[in-house]
């Protein structure tokens, strides 16, 4: 399996998207940031970490947080983030086209299948007529939507591969991670 450092990507270099995205990451920690904690009600501060992530253009990013001020609780408040799909080592975007995209964003090579597999389970969970995420999606999508065991379906109703609809796609998708 040969790995490259730099994916050959249709998105590498696009640093508009990338600013956008931690622009909008920026939005949500802001509006997260004026709540209180869920767990104990306490005042939130600022906890940014560091992720470095498989794909990325940049070396490392900084991940918007917040902990719980209060010693006794201390617990991490996390909010949604385009950027990044949870504890995922691949970046949001990556996670979400990989399994019908791979080939066109040249991430074919970059991506070891077993990585293609466990996101191809994921996926099909996710995308499960049971799945928290399907009963919300179906609340927000048109009537007749497919969605199959993969997002392909899915990134098709936002008019993907548009470039306007990639922030659209990764706010839609914040809702599986």
């Amino acid at each position: 399996m040969q790995k490259i450092t730099t994916p050959p990507c249709s998105l590498q270099g696009n640093t508009e998207f990338f600013q956008n995205l931690r622009q909008l990451d920026f939005e949500l920690f802001t509006a997260a940031k004026g709540k209180r904690c869920t767990w104990c009600g306490g005042k939130l501060d600022t906890s940014h970490f560091p992720r470095k992530l498989r794909d990325a253009c940049e070396a490392e990013e900084q991940r918007f947080s917040l902990c719980c001020r209060n010693e006794g609780c201390r617990k991490r408040v996390t909010p949604p983030s385009l950027r990044f799909f949870g504890r995922k080592v691949y970046s949001a975007w990556v996670v979400v086209l990989v399994l019908d995209f791979c080939q066109s964003l040249g991430l074919d090579r970059v991506i070891s299948r077993q990585t293609i597999a466990r996101y191809r389970q994921f996926w099909q969970e996710r995308l499960a007529e049971s799945h928290p995420f399907m009963r919300w999606a179906r609340g927000e999508l048109a009537p007749g939507t497919p969605a199959a065991g993969s997002p392909g379906p899915l990134l098709h109703h936002f008019g993907f591969p548009s470039p306007a609809s990639r922030i659209a796609v990764l706010r839609f998708f914040t809702h599986a991670a």
